[in-house]
């Protein structure tokens, strides 16, 4: 009767409480996205550039934590969580307008007459880097349909950042930005854990 009780239950994880764990070690990045709109800081600052980096770096935690304790320290995350790290760095940039780096997507043509100077070519290398992204994720099959979704609202977020700052206001532009722009992190970071093959470190 050895681990009669403990081998059968206690010690049995199914793909259940595997999600309801995962879910668990995300709440900070809930959390963090809650201050910040919640807080709503004007811009530029330096705290408002701390309170807008948290949930990037809650996401890093989050698959840190996924790798080490589920084991799911697959390629993906580990792409995704150097990706989350620089784009960390970008945001701190972008509460400053000088320094400022343009968020630009594959509607980088609709931009093209607002466009002069460096920004020109800056706009179409970076909108063919997030055009290969956003097709990469929606060739995926449907069990990737989080991955695929966080790209469709990064460029979304992308672009509405570009024509704010370049062509003409947008409404509510900031609300926008980082509404779309924390969802599409977030699916992506979720997602990325599950993606195939699963490693772990010995």
């Amino acid at each position: 009767l050895q681990g009669g009780v403990g081998g059968s239950t206690l010690g049995r994880i199914t793909p259940r409480s595997l999600g309801s764990h995962r879910c668990h070690k995300l709440l900070p990045f809930l959390a963090s996205c809650g201050l910040y709109f919640a807080l709503w800081l004007p811009e530029p600052s330096w705290v408002s550039a701390g309170v807008k980096g948290l949930p990037l770096l809650s996401l890093v935690w989050f698959l840190t934590a996924q790798a080490w304790g589920d084991g799911a320290w697959t390629p993906a995350a580990r792409r995704v969580r150097w990706g989350l790290m620089f784009s960390s760095v970008g945001d701190f940039r972008l509460v400053w307008p000088q320094l400022f780096i343009p968020g630009m997507g594959p509607g980088s043509a609709m931009l093209w007459p607002c466009l002069g100077g460096p920004y020109v070519p800056a706009v179409g290398g970076y909108g063919a880097l997030l055009a290969a992204m956003a097709w990469r994720a929606l060739a995926r099959p449907p069990p990737h349909l989080a991955v695929a979704t966080g790209s469709l609202l990064f460029v979304a977020s992308d672009l509405v950042l570009a024509w704010d700052h370049f062509c003409a206001p947008v409404p509510q532009a900031r609300l926008i930005v980082m509404g779309t722009y924390y969802a599409a992190q977030g699916l992506i970071a979720a997602w990325a854990p599950r993606a195939s093959p699963r490693w772990k470190e010995t």
